[in-house]
């Protein structure tokens, strides 16, 4: 660690006072007013804005180690006897979970407001390994917050895109949607006008048919307007063709035949590659050491 890390942490300048009156208050309570408002006294406070940043990195470089001497070497870098840098040493609870207790096989770690925790669900990306007391990676947590990062993500998309589980809505006539586990190509044509009575001039003839079948629901099109409703969003359409997708239509729109929760996979031409992360965090056994602290 560098000997200036407390300087490169309490770099910036403090934020606030914007409201802060210039006159001070009179020492002399007589002086005051007699009457005063409901804002606060003095104004908006300053307040710290430290740089921590460069302390989170000094920590996931020190995993593996023991959490004694990364400790150590952090108060004799930062000092507890001065108040600015003693802040520094409230913040470690911010990125290490100190307090770790293995309880029937699954390990919990101590919160100050919301008590035991199981350490897969806190906030910290590392923690304090209660076997052999080294800084460690908390990776269940890590997996758990990029899986909520992309649900939140999908679920984004998903209310912009207007989409429903199930459902892939290609153009105005064309949808893919999934029945009993099955991914189906669904045409979608207008409902049939209704046919004209010829004139009394003209001799009657053959009506055109309008008993049209929905290919999804199976019925007569003109007795479940209100379910082509709920399903197309429109009654003014019904289902003329159901095609079962082959696999290599699931495999272009990224879709899958089963039952188990949709998925959201953009299809509208953006590139939907993975991308990789800038950091890559490898897997940390825990009888992992460095050499110099083996002993």
């Amino acid at each position: 660690m560098r000997n200036d890390m407390y300087k490169v942490i309490v770099e910036r300048p403090r934020r606030g006072g914007g409201n802060t009156p210039r006159a001070r208050p009179p020492r002399d309570p007589d002086d005051h007013p007699s009457h005063e408002a409901m804002k606060y006294r003095y104004g908006n406070r300053k307040w710290l804005n430290e740089n921590l940043r460069p302390l989170q990195r000094y920590l996931q470089g020190q995993v593996g180690r023991r959490w004694d001497f990364v400790y150590s070497e952090l108060c004799a870098r930062v000092d507890r006897r001065n108040t600015v840098q003693q802040h520094i040493h409230l913040h470690l609870e911010d990125f290490v979970a100190m307090q770790v207790f293995d309880i029937k096989g699954t390990r919990y770690v101590m919160q100050n407001w919301r008590g035991l925790q199981p350490l897969a669900e806190a906030r910290h990306e590392l923690y304090v390994d209660p076997d052999n007391g080294c800084l460690m990676r908390n990776e269940a947590a890590i997996r758990l917050k990029i899986e909520r990062h992309r649900e939140h993500r999908l679920a984004v998309h998903a209310r912009q895109a207007e989409w429903e589980p199930g459902v892939r809505k290609l153009d105005a006539t064309t949808q893919l949607r999934r029945i009993d586990g099955i991914w189906y190509r669904i045409e979608l044509m207008p409902m049939p006008e209704p046919p004209v009575s010829p004139g009394p001039e003209r001799r009657p003839r053959t009506l055109p048919r309008t008993d049209v079948y929905d290919a999804v629901t199976h019925c007569l099109a003109k007795n479940c307007a209100s379910a082509r409703w709920r399903m197309y969003g429109t009654s003014t359409v019904y289902a003329h063709r159901k095609l079962q997708l082959s696999q290599s239509e699931l495999n272009e729109h990224r879709l899958k035949n089963d039952t188990s929760a949709d998925s959201y996979v953009e299809t509208s031409g953006r590139d939907t590659r993975r991308r990789r992360s800038h950091k890559h965090r490898a897997p940390i056994r825990n009888d992992a050491r460095r050499r110099d602290y083996s002993s």
